[in-house]
């Protein structure tokens, strides 16, 4: 399987996580806050539409965004589920908040890592 192929699957399946977990816990029956709901949703796919268009440019690195990808996604499917689940903490205000600071978490887990490995690989094509 190729990397890219690899990296766009996992993107996917992290990327529905969030807004799945997000659209369980809201009442979707007020129709006035629809367009707020669903652009939270976005919000919470868009670290993974950013790996997805680091891995279309040729620019970035293959396996860096891979591994951005596994460090976000699984940082935010722990962070998610204990939001949703509350397996080790309790239920507070704040717990809506929160899911909207885990996306900014990933975007920070993606671009510092792929700013990293472009880094490195950037290094070890100066050195040759």
């Amino acid at each position: 399987m190729k990397i890219k192929n690899l990296t766009y699957g996992l993107a996917a399946a992290f990327g529905l996580i969030g807004p799945a977990l997000f659209l369980r816990n809201i009442n979707l029956s007020d129709w006035g806050m629809l367009i707020v709901e669903l652009g939270f949703a976005l919000w919470l796919v868009s670290p993974f539409v950013l790996v997805a268009l680091a891995v279309r440019s040729e620019r970035i690195s293959s396996i860096g965004a891979l591994i951005a990808t596994i460090l976000a996604g699984l940082f935010g499917a722990w962070f998610y589920t204990e939001l949703t689940f509350h397996f080790t903490t309790k239920s507070d205000a704040q717990d809506a908040i929160a899911m909207l600071f885990v996306a900014a978490y990933q975007h920070a887990i993606i671009i510092l890592t792929l700013g990293l490995f472009s880094f490195v690989g950037w290094l070890q094509g100066r050195r040759k």
